[in-house]
Parts: structure tokens; sequence; C-alpha cells
């Protein structure tokens, strides 16, 4: 984007003085009606040119004046922009990445930070570009509903603000326009390496999402449009939210004095987690996280002696994949803040071919191709493959989701894996028929006397997508080994096997 004060392009790397906000300012004075000669009558067809490229898409005016009510000061910050647009053929879907500088608080623990809003997530122009045309009710979501935000602390000597968050907002932005997923408030995003790319030697390695605490919700002329913020977070305290709720994690980092304060300043010189934040090892009570993506597949069981290396599934069909969005939709705009035992949702690594959100309500999922058609197969027994990151939650999944009564999912590589007990009402699979499918997507009933051997088992999975070296509580040394890859249990009774293999098998 060239600058709106006449400066010419951008240097290198496309981050200019000059900000949308500036362009704004100087198209809406440049073009209104007043300005054009005769009315539109006297222009020639240069000058028309010239006033449409001067237009300012509403959407994203709309974004800018938000953005001028909390930085009033700041009518030119610092923006890293994308030279080729994402509608032509561009790799980044943002548009612009805004700078803000933000002086915090610092008697309440706020630290001064730069703060980078995103511009493109939402419907920034309303003609069918990027996103389908606009509802025409107001409290409709522009585009995906939302933009993204980060805060990230200035560090002693730091002047310019850094351009890895922007980054990091585009990767996180293309997952979005990639797969159609929406984040969410609550949500975690495991990420398993250096948010800066190892500039530093940050514990914080994985990312939480919350409210921006300042910028709330705008309506524009396409639809509302919500502030996600991107919270940088430790290994410790993703499984805790793992385990528990992000909303409490995201609580109690706001509360510690060392961690950036109530408006969830990211500090990546912090060294260690949150001090109130310790992982929940018992399975006293269910856990709320109900299912992630990961990378797997499944076949039908085999004898041991013929078990061959697996092969890939044919995709899920069109329909089974719009049935399963449709149906986290339907959970989403039901689950409010997402508190109870079906609420809370999470990604997974962007290193990973999909992620998607946790399956809601397995009764709800299993109407329609799921439920008494012809389509459901039922097999004598499965051999599922995750990957290390999916199968760091099978503890998770047995000890605090099925011995409690509910069900876990991976989804993800055009398969996916629902364990739940024999309890759950409505599911296609039972405990006479343990294994049902339709296409690529995989049932299994987990009786009581498996879900126990099962539990013993795979206790030692939950380290295997350990990459924080910070000890899980203050008694454990850290530099315990995560079992080597790859790895296959089998519980021949009940026809099941599990492998562990190298995310590169995926490929």
């Amino acid at each position: 984007m060239s600058s709106g004060s006449g400066q010419g392009a951008p240097p290198p790397g496309g981050v200019v003085r000059s900000s949308a906000l500036s362009f704004v300012a100087s198209a809406q004075a440049t073009a209104t009606a007043d300005s054009i000669p005769g009315n539109s009558q006297e222009m020639d067809r240069e000058q028309m040119g010239q006033a449409d490229r001067l237009a300012v898409p509403a959407g994203l005016t709309a974004l800018c004046e938000a953005c001028s009510r909390l930085y009033p000061d700041q009518p030119n910050p610092l923006q890293v922009t994308t030279r080729l647009k994402y509608w032509l053929g561009g790799h980044d879907p943002l548009d612009y990445i805004s700078m803000y500088w933000n002086p915090g608080k610092p008697e309440e623990h706020i630290l001064p930070h730069w703060h980078y809003v995103s511009f493109g997530l939402s419907d920034l122009h309303g003609d069918g570009r990027v996103h389908p045309t606009p509802d025409a009710s107001r409290t409709a979501p522009s585009g995906y509903g939302f933009e993204l935000t980060m805060r990230l602390s200035a560090e002693e000597g730091l002047t310019q603000p850094p351009l890895w968050p922007a980054a990091l907002l585009q990767a996180l932005a293309r997952y979005v326009f990639t797969t159609g997923n929406k984040l969410c408030a609550g949500d975690h995003i495991t990420w398993h390496r250096a948010l800066d790319g190892g500039a530093t030697r940050s514990r914080l390695r994985h990312l939480l999402v919350c409210s921006d605490p300042q910028l709330h919700a705008t309506h524009t002329p396409h639809g509302t449009v919500a502030f996600l913020q991107i919270v940088g977070c430790t290994g410790r305290e993703l499984k805790a939210a793992q385990r528990g709720s992000g909303f409490e994690v995201l609580k109690l980092i706001s509360e510690d004095p060392n961690c950036g304060g109530a408006w969830l300043v990211t500090r990546m010189s912090r060294r260690g987690s949150c001090r109130r934040v310790r992982p929940v090892v018992a399975a006293a009570a269910p856990a709320p996280l109900a299912g992630v993506s990961a990378q797997l597949r499944w076949t039908p069981w085999t004898p041991p002696s013929t078990d061959e290396q697996p092969a890939s599934l044919s995709p899920l069909p069109p329909s089974v994949e719009q049935q399963i969005k449709e149906t986290l939709q339907r959970g989403l705009s039901t689950m409010g803040e997402r508190t109870g035992p079906e609420g809370h949702m999470s990604t997974d690594s962007f290193e990973m071919s999909s992620m998607e959100r946790a399956l809601p309500h397995i009764p709800e999922l299993m109407e329609g191709s799921w439920r008494g058609e012809s389509n459901v197969e039922y097999l004598e027994g499965a051999h599922i493959i995750l990957n290390a990151e999916g199968a760091s939650l099978l503890p998770l999944a047995i000890d605090g989701r099925v011995s409690h009564g509910s069900h876990f999912t991976w989804r993800g590589c055009g398969a996916a894996v629902t364990v739940l007990p024999p309890t759950v009402a409505g599911a296609a699979a039972s405990s006479s028929r343990p294994y049902a499918a339709t296409a690529a997507w995989l049932q299994v009933v987990i009786p009581k006397d498996l879900a126990q051997d099962m539990s013993k088992q795979v206790s030692s999975f939950s380290r295997l997508a350990d990459s924080d070296s910070e000890p899980d509580s203050d008694e454990e040394t850290p530099g315990s080994d995560p079992p080597s890859l790859p790895i296959t249990l089998a519980w021949p009774k009940h026809k099941l096997k599990i492998s562990v293999v190298h995310d590169n098998e995926f490929l």
C-alpha cells in the first residue's frame, strides 16, 4: 500500500509510516461530493479512476475509526501491509496490521507495550472479492466476524515494534481462511516452537485466545466485528487450559504481576508460568476439552500376523464434512461462555494439516448420516494411527472424558475418530457393535475394563508433545524423556490397536 501522504512506495518489508488511518482521512477529504467537479457530470474517466482509487472500503473505515477512538494521538501508526492482496492471488489474507504504542498502566502491572491489530479477517470491502456478500442484517458477523490483536511488552531498549507478531497473525489468518474455522475467546493453540522464531529463549511457545480488553466489538456497514487477542503462554499453562478452562488460565495470568497485567500483555522475557497455574493431574472431574485436531488415520482391524502398515483412507465426503461444520457452529452458538462440561474448544499446531474444533454433542452429531442409515458400517475392530500431538491427549481422553461418561474426538487428514463410553446416548456404536464408521469417520465404544487398561498403558503419552523445559510441578525435575516413536499398543481381546508415529508418516 502506498502512503496516504504522498511519500511513495513502502520501503522493503512492507512497513510504512503512513497507515490505513491516515489514508482514510486523506481519502475522505478528497473523495467527497463537493470535491468532484460538476458533481460527477464533468468528471472524465481519468478523474473517476483516481476517485475510485481514493475510495476507502467502508469496513476498513469503521475498524480504523474504532482504533482511532482508542489511540486518538496516533493517526499514523507503523503498519505492515500486504503488497499483493489476497483477492489478487497473494499469500497473506490480512491487508494490514497496524502497530500502536500503548503506555500501559505500570501502577497496575500493565507493561508498556506494542498493540498489533489486524485488518482482513472481517469483510473490509463488502463486494464479494474476499468474503461472501454480507448479510443485510447489521448484527450479522462481518466476514469471519473478528479481527486479531496481540500485545507485546516493550522490553528494555526496544524502540520499534518487532515484525514477528505480524507474521504470527498472518499465519493464524491463513489457517482461518484455509479451513473456514473460527477462533473464539477461551481457545488454546498448540504451537510447539518459539513464537518469535527463536530470537529469544522464551518459554512462551503456545497461545491462548481472549477478547481484547480495550477494543470492543464494533458495527460496520458489513456486519459486526469482535477483536480477539492472542496471548503467549507456557507449556504448563497450555496443559492447565487443556485439562481445565482456558478462561480460568487467562484469569490467573492476568492476576499475576509478573505476567503482563490485566490486559494480558505477552512478555517474552518471563521465564516461568503464572505462579498460580498448576496442571491438574487427577481425573476427579470430567475434562472440559471435548476434542482436538491431529494427524491421524485408521483402518479396520486385521489379525496381528497379517497386520501391515495402514493405508490412508479416502477423505470424508463433502456432505459429512458439511454436517460436522454445521454441528460445530450450532454448538458454538449455544454454548455462551463455554465453561460447562462440553464447552471448551481447542486448536492444534499449525504444522499440522488441519485445525478443527471439538465436536460438542454426539447425539446431535449422530442425526442424518450417522443414525440408522445405510452408510454406517460396523467393523470387527480398528487400528488407529496418531501423531505425537494427538496421542499426547490420550490420557486426557480416557481418564478425563471416557471414564466420566463423555466423548473425545480427534479430527484431521480427512478422517475423524471419536471414543466414547457405552453410556453416551444416540451414538451409532454400542456395546454390542463398538466400531461404527461412515466414510473415514470412526466411532469407538470403550468399555470400562478396556478404559482401565488403556489408562495404565497410555499414562506416559502426555509427555509426547512436551516442548517446554519447565517441569509440570515444583517437585518434578526437568529432563524426563518422552516415549520413543514409533509406538504400538494392542488390545487383542477388544480388537483395538493404537500406533503413534512421526508427523512425516502422514506426508
